[in-house]
């Protein structure tokens, strides 16, 4: 028996008698009902289950004379009740996260780093969705953890593998997926207490800004990052936002800070860092293909030679970098008039990008491209 059937014959009602109070309703609605006839062939039809009732005025007709409500009715599904939270569940995470220690942690950073050389070597794209599973398992993890140093290993770790993650979606196009993992950066190195790594993300997060170009905004939160961060992080560090201050400075056409804040990197840079930050690659060969990269856009003479000292110690081991590097290599000869030789060093930078997936540096490529058949040498943003 179908629950609209049910409903009348627990009133005790005949049809006649549903028919009046249905027309009932429907003029206190100003409706018109067909004729008592056609009506009644309908409500046998609703009733045997033969067609359900689409109308919402007759559904409405209906939980209105019966003081139903459309589940009660049959109308709609009853909804389904929300699984009731599994304890067992719960304390299975929060089991699997007491047994984090320092060596758990050691291993999760060892699994990052691997990460970071695949993709210095091959880049981000065949490697995303390994750095999205490691992240969701940190974040498993440090949700779980009770114990406040146990928290801050994992929010470290979490800190350094989504930062690393920021700059891999940004590298192949996806720049909100980057805003949010370096949101996710700063809020785990916070929580670490690790104002390197929340430097680190803060400054690296700007790249999201100057690539949607707003280049204010992107120099803001660079110095920003610079002045939360002095007296409180090691000199490499410093170093690094200097560099990164210059770039900045760079692609707003401001040549003066630009250079000052070159200056202050080389001058912070450490003899020999102390590998105490493992995801900064930074020495002075580094920095100089750096320098390289600020001239190029300046348009400064120097830039080949700082170029051609960067590419040497990042061929072979960094194919982003390397380039990155080359499309630099390839404007600063071109301004040269070296048209020969930028051509090989953008074929080479195309076979690279090939590999790596990097969107940023494809259309880079392109553009440099178009100016070398256009015969214009302007430095491809």
């Amino acid at each position: 028996m179908t629950p609209l059937r049910a409903a009348r014959e627990r009133q005790g009602w005949t049809k006649t008698q549903l028919d009046v109070r249905l027309r009932r309703a429907a003029q206190a609605r100003r409706e018109v009902l067909p004729g008592p006839e056609s009506l009644s062939r309908q409500i046998a039809r609703w009733e045997n289950g033969h067609v359900p009732v689409k109308s919402p005025l007759y559904q409405e007709l209906f939980c209105e004379v019966y003081g139903c409500s459309p589940v009660e009715l049959g109308f709609v599904e009853a909804p389904v009740p929300p699984e009731q939270e599994s304890l067992e569940d719960l304390a299975a995470e929060l089991t699997r996260a007491s047994a984090v220690d320092a060596e758990v942690a050691k291993l999760l950073q060892a699994q990052t780093d691997a990460i970071r050389q695949l993709d210095a070597l091959q880049g981000a794209q065949l490697i995303r969705d390994q750095m999205r599973t490691h992240i969701a398992h940190i974040e498993e993890l440090n949700r779980h953890a009770v114990r406040p140093g146990v928290r801050r290993m994992l929010a470290k770790v979490l800190a350094d593998a989504s930062a690393l993650a920021g700059w891999q979606a940004l590298d192949v196009g996806t720049p909100r997926e980057s805003w949010e993992h370096f949101e996710r950066a700063k809020s785990a190195a916070r929580e670490a207490e690790d104002a390197s790594l929340l430097a680190f993300s803060t400054a690296e997060q700007a790249y999201v800004l100057l690539d949607l170009g707003d280049t204010t905004q992107a120099s803001e939160l660079v110095q920003y990052a610079r002045c939360q961060a002095t007296g409180a992080v090691p000199a490499l560090m410093e170093s690094w936002l200097a560099a990164a201050q210059a770039e900045m400075a760079t692609a707003s056409r401001d040549p003066a800070p630009a250079r000052a804040a070159l200056d202050e990197a080389a001058d912070l840079l450490p003899a020999e860092p102390d590998g105490s930050l493992p995801y900064l690659v930074l020495t002075e060969p580094h920095l100089a293909r750096w320098r390289g990269n600020c001239f190029a856009r300046l348009g400064d003479e120097n830039a080949i030679g700082e170029l051609t000292r960067g590419l040497a110690v990042v061929t072979g081991k960094y194919a982003r970098a390397e380039a990155g590097v080359r499309i630099d290599l390839a404007t600063a000869l071109l301004v040269h008039g070296e048209r020969s030789l930028a051509e090989e060093h953008l074929r080479a930078a195309h076979i690279l990008t090939g590999r790596t997936g990097s969107l940023r540096q494809r259309r880079r490529i392109k553009t440099l491209a178009g100016q070398i058949r256009a015969g214009t040498s302007e430095y491809p943003e």
